[in-house]
């Protein structure tokens, strides 16, 4: 009787056991599958973590609704002769010795008047456009002793050559000045944002100009004409030899401008 009662006393502590590592199982894998419920959760936030850095480092756009597009790029380069064209590539030079070229290197587009003989090294977008939005964005940067050269330009106009253009200066300190305002000053040898929004006359007849994200310029467009962007260094070369460098340029069309 001893034996059967120690018999039924194992059996009995051995039920418990199953039962208490079966709570401990079913517990253990509630916690698991609470786990895996969370992780596509957890995993979505962590890409839209990558998409928003994403967005802000390509989409560098402002305002809203913009979409980006890469129109085809020309190289413009003066020599001697006068101006010569040239379809995109890595690296062109005109003249011998050399007095302007351009060059392209890990999203860095630098582009050199050397002396005299040339006043440009430039894109010009094949962008042509008179009607909608368009948006130019991107960082510039220039250092002594350039002065007097066009950054960019929205290229067009009843009175002249050109509706806008950007120039670089050495006043103060190095300075960017447009639409007959100074927009930025000690700014030599400093990478500096610049978004140029043109809203043609169907779209609100404006043309903002913004630095580093502060809106410096807002003035009426007021010309019905084909408009397309340039950008790169153009002008008389009055100093030495004289070098722009535009990084992670890039082009949006038919979006709103910011309040």
């Amino acid at each position: 009787m001893k034996t059967f009662a120690k018999s039924n006393d194992a059996n009995h502590m051995l039920w418990l056991l199953n039962s208490l590592l079966i709570v401990v199982l079913f517990t253990g894998c509630s916690k698991d599958e609470k786990t895996l419920r969370k992780s596509p959760l957890t995993t979505a936030v962590s890409q839209n973590t990558i998409i928003d850095k994403s967005e802000v480092s390509i989409m560098s756009a402002l305002g809203s609704g913009w979409v980006e597009y890469s129109p085809t790029k020309k190289i413009h380069l003066d020599n001697a002769d006068g101006l010569q064209i040239f379809d995109w590539t890595t690296y062109k030079s005109v003249g011998s010795p050399i007095c302007a070229d351009y060059s392209y290197s890990n999203g860095i587009e630098t582009f050199r008047i050397v002396n005299n003989n040339s006043n440009r090294s430039e894109i010009r977008l094949q962008n042509d456009y008179s009607q909608g939005s368009r948006q130019f964005d991107g960082y510039v940067t220039f250092s002594s002793p350039l002065n007097d050269e066009s950054l960019m330009q929205i290229f067009g106009s009843t009175s002249g050559a050109t509706e806008l253009m950007i120039r670089g200066y050495a006043a103060d300190g190095g300075s960017i000045k447009g639409a007959g305002q100074t927009l930025a000053t000690n700014i030599y040898g400093k990478e500096v944002h610049i978004n140029v929004i043109h809203l043609q006359e169907d779209k609100g007849n404006r043309i903002k100009i913004y630095i580093n994200g502060v809106k410096k310029a807002d003035i009426a467009d007021n010309e019905a004409v084909t408009n397309y962007m340039k950008y790169g260094n153009y002008g008389t070369l009055t100093t030495g030899t004289a070098t722009v460098k535009w990084r992670n340029v890039k082009v949006y069309r038919d979006g709103t401008a910011p309040d």
